[in-house]
């Protein structure tokens, strides 16, 4: 899964745009994109894309909010749908994940992936902590706030932002967990977003967020170029079905996680390709 694009959840036509969009993971954003009086109508519209029948064959995982919304109450209305997973935003430490996690298995849901987002020194430094405390399999950075929390602008010290970066896909990588990287705000300049999407390529990210449609076939055709070959699609594919009817969500290939995004994007694949499984 290469691609994760935000959304603001408030506005339908941003909604439908995600929707018709080749993003292989949708975004819905209860945060920073969503000013506080408009945060309860964004949760209703996520409530109806996900009760949709256009969205069954897509990977759906909103953002949600922690600052206004009541917590338990956006997990608990959204857990209650087909949901593959929630992003958590600016998570400093393990017990915040922890507390998230406390109302997921309220809801007796299963096989639903946490994405920790990264986006403060706390959270840099408590990295190793927050992955193994609530087995992550994947985390994501943000590089604005991060530059907020260090007194700088994360444009301008983009050598000191690339240090922390480096720091992150090791730590995250060194642990088995899939780190994704942050987004890019200018979308004006393709070539420059290209470069930098070569450039967190091969620092070790598996993935990128996009803020626009018009960024993901870049971030697709450089994240994708080597993933996995047909057998191995069709492997894990039936590895992941085998191990699910005996109650287990996760298991490792390559170095990766496979959990039920994972699982779903590499169905889509398949379908597409019409791949004859063995």
């Amino acid at each position: 899964m290469s691609s994760y694009l935000f959304c603001p959840s408030n506005i339908q036509k941003y909604i439908d745009n995600a929707i018709n969009s080749n993003a292989t993971v949708i975004v819905p954003d209860l945060e920073d994109s969503v000013p506080d009086n408009e945060k309860h109508n964004a949760l209703e519209n996520i409530l109806i894309l996900l009760k949709s029948s256009s969205v069954k064959d897509k990977i759906i995982i909103p953002r949600i909010d922690t600052s206004y919304l009541d917590i338990e109450l956006q997990i608990t209305k959204l857990t209650e749908l087909n949901l593959n997973g929630l992003i958590i935003p600016d998570v400093r430490n393990a017990q915040s994940v922890k507390n998230v996690i406390k109302y997921i298995n309220k809801s007796k849901l299963e096989k639903i992936s946490v994405i920790p987002l990264i986006e403060s020194i706390d959270g840099i430094n408590n990295l190793k902590s927050i992955i193994q405390d609530n087995n992550i399999t994947k985390i994501a950075f943000g590089k604005y706030d991060l530059g907020l929390s260090l007194n700088i602008d994360s444009e301008e010290t983009d050598k000191l932002i690339d240090y922390i970066k480096l720091r992150f896909v090791y730590d995250s990588l060194s642990l088995s967990c899939y780190p994704i990287d942050t987004p890019e705000l200018n979308i004006n300049n393709i070539n420059l977003f290209k470069e930098k999407c070569i450039i967190s390529k091969s620092m070790g990210f598996k993935a990128k967020f996009a803020v626009h449609p018009t960024q993901l076939d870049i971030i697709n055709d450089i994240f994708n170029s080597s993933e996995y070959n047909k057998d191995e699609i069709i492997f894990i594919i039936n590895e992941f079905e085998n191990l699910s009817s005996k109650g287990i969500g996760t298991f490792k290939f390559k170095n990766n996680i496979i959990d039920l995004p994972v699982y779903k994007h590499l169905k889509n694949i398949y379908r597409s390709k019409r791949y004859d499984q063995k």
